[in-house]
């Protein structure tokens, strides 16, 4: 059986919150403080019994600020049972029809402000009052790793050493026995020497002294104790010929996953298996990162395994190597904690196809933003910060990220945002691409700018026909443009500079540009390179920049509007085309 639903109430900073979780990997994501760790520890709090050192503890500052004295609710449902998890979890069974039940576990916590203490309530199934088996935990099988973690705790021996763990559900019982057969070998060939007979006879000795002939024991000196489980507790890691602990932390961590996920991978005799792993890139260099998710990703997949593996994450490389439908979006807005399961979304399998390959190739910035530009190419990329300063904004200090769709649709994107998804701005800068001057828009631009009505928080602006056209229309602009452009083509620079030079309007100037941009082949990023670096430390007024991309910037938040003026407004957004024409 599998995890396929977490209900939380009232858990630190959580209102209320429903996380949905895929089979195999899971992988959160979002922004530092908005939950993600909350969402680890109550599963912690569910899925490990009391008396294990990686369950929970609920103290007075787990209960939700500003909710008097509400209680912690928190329920785990599992779906996906065998005929033997109907059996061991009758108690805990729901029917949801057509012969089918999930397993659900409820807590409610509470805080006694006269003891100071928690006290919990746990039932089994929909209805509160139903009981739990005894052997409840027989059945589950956790293992979490923390942030930050030192894993040589793990690997060092003892009996519940990984290391120990993944030999002892490797080796079969009527295998055992060669495992003691080696050591009391040893042990022999160890007694044999002189130095300890010497010692043993020189114990024995001073025994006699102590307590006398008819009180002394006898004492032997061996290698190891010749019982299985305290032969494979003695056990440890050797890599590359040196002991673990001179290893560096990022391998060791490597292995201790390994290891970790090859104990669960045979622990066969449990019903629900899994991992939470808390920043599984802490310690690790970027490929490795990737190496890392990538194994994930094979192993949860492989055949016959049943292994959840629910990973908590800050790193956009991560995210961007993560199967699209491992992601769990967490949000705060508002003081809000909401999730969106990338997996539970409707999506067009091309688009989402599309997603996945874009990010494959990119880093999953989207994921941990509070505001995002969509702009179509790297030449909206360079320029979009030396504009906002113009603007007299910051992107930074806005947060916003700059998302370069990269030729890509932009609609492949879409279905990520709205009220119950990313709710978060977002604006798309594109082309208009109105080329015949008709005043009417592409039909692409028009479909984007449609979308407005159905996505929350969305904003498309677009200039007439390109962002290049559009930059040549402002006459502060066109002379650092022409500028950077002779810096890449001297001599047609140079001609062009000279029969702009002889035009009388700014339209005129900026198709002249336009025209010779796209008949020399102009690379757009090397272009916008030049551009950028020119304007870095210019002083030019905010109207300089071209309106539609100014409404983009308003939208964000990254400039504010002095005297909103909503007729401008909606006239810039429906028909970009200035003025002069």
């Amino acid at each position: 059986m599998r995890l396929k639903n977490l209900h939380i109430r009232n858990f630190r900073k959580i209102e209320e919150l429903t996380v949905t979780f895929p089979a195999g990997l899971s992988v959160i994501v979002g922004e530092n403080n908005t939950g993600k760790t909350a969402i680890i520890d109550a599963l912690r709090f569910m899925l490990f019994p009391g008396r294990d050192f990686n369950a929970l503890r609920l103290n007075e500052d787990d209960f939700r600020r500003g909710a008097g004295d509400a209680p912690i609710e928190i329920s785990c449902v599992f779906c996906d049972l065998s005929d033997d998890d109907e059996v061991h979890f009758l108690e805990c069974l729901k029917d949801i029809g057509d012969g089918n039940f999930e397993v659900w576990l409820n807590a409610r916590a509470e805080f006694n402000t006269a003891t100071r203490r928690v006290n919990y309530k746990m039932w089994g199934g929909e209805t509160e009052g139903g009981t739990l088996p005894s052997n409840l935990y027989d059945k589950l099988n956790s293992i979490y790793l923390q942030p930050l973690r030192n894993p040589e705790s793990g690997l060092k021996p003892g009996r519940y050493s990984q290391v120990a763990r993944l030999i002892d559900c490797l080796t079969s019982d009527d295998k055992q026995g060669e495992f003691i057969t080696i050591a009391k070998e040893a042990n022999d060939g160890i007694r044999k020497l002189k130095s300890v007979k010497d010692a043993k006879s020189d114990i024995d000795t001073q025994m006699v002294s102590i307590a006398g002939e008819e009180l002394s024991q006898k004492t032997e000196l061996i290698f190891n104790d010749p019982t299985f489980h305290r032969i494979i507790a003695g056990l440890q890691p050797e890599i590359e010929q040196l002991p673990f602990a001179l290893n560096g932390l990022g391998y060791n961590n490597l292995i201790f996953t390994a290891m970790t996920l090859g104990t669960l991978k045979r622990s066969d005799q449990y019903s629900f298996r899994s991992i939470l792993v808390e920043e599984p890139e802490a310690h690790l260099h970027p490929q490795l990162q990737v190496l890392l998710l990538l194994h994930l990703v094979k192993e949860t997949k492989a055949e016959g395994n049943q292994v959840q593996v629910i990973a908590s994450t800050h790193s956009p490389i991560l995210a961007s190597q993560a199967p699209i439908n491992s992601i769990i979006y967490v949000h705060e807005n508002q003081n809000k904690v909401t999730t969106v399961s990338i997996c539970s979304i409707e999506y067009d399998p091309i688009l989402k196809n599309k997603l996945q390959r874009y990010l494959n190739a990119t880093r999953a910035e989207l994921f941990f933003a509070r505001r995002i530009l969509m702009v179509e190419g790297i030449s909206e990329v360079l320029l979009m910060p030396v504009l906002a300063r113009i603007s007299g904004g910051n992107l930074n200090e806005a947060a916003v990220t700059v998302l370069n769709a990269e030729g890509i649709n932009f609609n492949a994107f879409l279905p990520l945002f709205g009220n119950d998804h990313l709710n978060l701005p977002v604006a798309i800068l594109t082309d208009g691409d109105d080329k015949e001057r008709t005043g009417t828009p592409s039909a692409t631009a028009s479909g984007l700018k449609a979308k407005e009505s159905e996505i929350a928080n969305l904003r498309v602006e677009f200039g007439e026909i390109t962002f290049e056209h559009e930059l040549a229309r402002s006459a502060a602009l066109l002379p650092f443009m022409l500028e950077a452009y002779e810096e890449l083509h001297p001599t047609n620079g140079a001609k062009l500079n000279t029969t702009v030079g002889g035009l009388k309007t700014d339209e005129e100037k900026a198709e002249a540009f336009r025209t010779e941009f796209l008949r020399n082949g102009t690379s757009k990023g090397k272009f916008a390179q030049e551009l950028a670096g020119l304007l870095e430390d210019v002083d030019l007024t905010p109207d300089t920049v071209p309106q539609y991309i100014r409404e983009a910037f308003l939208h964000l938040g990254v400039i504010k509007s002095e005297e909103p003026d909503e007729q401008n407004r909606e006239a810039s957004t429906t028909n970009p085309v200035s003025e002069s024409d």
